[in-house]
């Protein structure tokens, strides 16, 4: 799952929601990735990881120091090289 448009230099609002497809461990889910307020992906996964969470896995921001998500980027050589000013986590 990819936005279509390239993100200009500058601030902006990026926003990933996962919404499960049951209340219950390792059920899959719709992803949403939203941009300075708009929708410019939305996808699905079929399944997650039930109790299986790696504490660094999944956590990292600015790089992907484990296994990379997409195949568009290399394992360990994938480092942003721009600014994030903040990162906020919430569980809803």
């Amino acid at each position: 799952m990819a936005s279509k448009p390239v993100l200009a230099p500058g601030r902006h609002t990026i926003v990933y929601e996962f919404i499960p497809d049951e209340a219950k461990p390792g059920t899959g889910g719709k992803s949403i990735i939203i941009i300075d307020g708009q929708q410019v992906a939305e996808g699905h996964i079929p399944k997650t990881e039930a109790f299986a969470f790696s504490g660094d896995e999944g956590a990292d921001v600015g790089r992907d120091g484990e296994t990379n998500v997409s195949s568009d980027y290399k394992q360990g050589d994938n480092a942003f090289t721009g600014k994030i000013v903040k990162v906020t986590v919430e569980q809803r």
